[in-house]
């Protein structure tokens, strides 16, 4: 037997052990966030609930935000409020829940009214839409509005995305939702942007 072929089957294990446990530790790093597939993210929470149009036509400018529940379980509507952002500003719109029959008799200025399937039995289902009816000229084309929705009896805190930290703009709002909690007894359960 050969000393040249012993050193080189050995040379190879090692090479070969060094390049799984350096493969382990990026796969740790990427599971754990620090290493992020997508670095940025614009938005606090996945688009559980996502705007999927705006209906601003007409002279009076009608403001009318349609969303679709994309989560995989039933929510309990009642449970959920809803926060309305145009162009980075908050609008004077109140959406304590987002069950159709208790939402008429509660304090609700900036919005007509809600409708749809999503809102009319006490669960928010996959699938299914609400339209946020605004007073008129809330939206106009063109506006980026921003949906966030809260759940009221949640209290699930999420960390920072890693890829984030840096990034003012998002610290500051992390810090506003989870730090410095705006809504009262309420965390965030979805954030989306739309441009209308």
């Amino acid at each position: 037997m050969r000393t040249d072929d012993a050193e080189s089957s050995t040379l190879g294990m090692i090479l070969i052990i060094v390049i799984i446990i350096i493969l382990g530790i990026i796969v740790l790093l990427l599971a754990m966030g620090f290493l992020p597939i997508n670095p940025v993210h614009d938005s606090l929470v996945p688009a559980f609930i996502k705007i999927i149009g705006i209906n601003h036509s007409g002279t009076r400018l009608e403001s009318q935000v349609v969303i679709r529940s994309f989560y995989s379980e039933e929510l309990d509507n009642d449970q959920l409020m809803a926060r309305l952002k145009v162009n980075g500003n908050d609008i004077l719109a109140c959406i304590t829940t987002l069950q159709g029959h208790n939402f008429i008799p509660t304090r609700h200025f900036g919005v007509k009214n809600i409708k749809g399937s999503g809102c009319k039995g006490q669960f928010f289902s996959p699938g299914e839409i609400i339209v946020i009816d605004l007073k008129n000229g809330y939206i106009k084309p063109g506006d980026t509005v921003e949906l966030k929705i809260y759940e009221k009896t949640n209290e699930r805190i999420s960390l920072p995305a890693p890829g984030n930290l840096l990034n003012r703009e998002y610290m500051e709002e992390y810090e506003a939702e989870y730090l410095f909690n705006q809504m009262k007894d309420c965390w965030i359960f979805s954030q989306h942007k739309f441009v209308a």
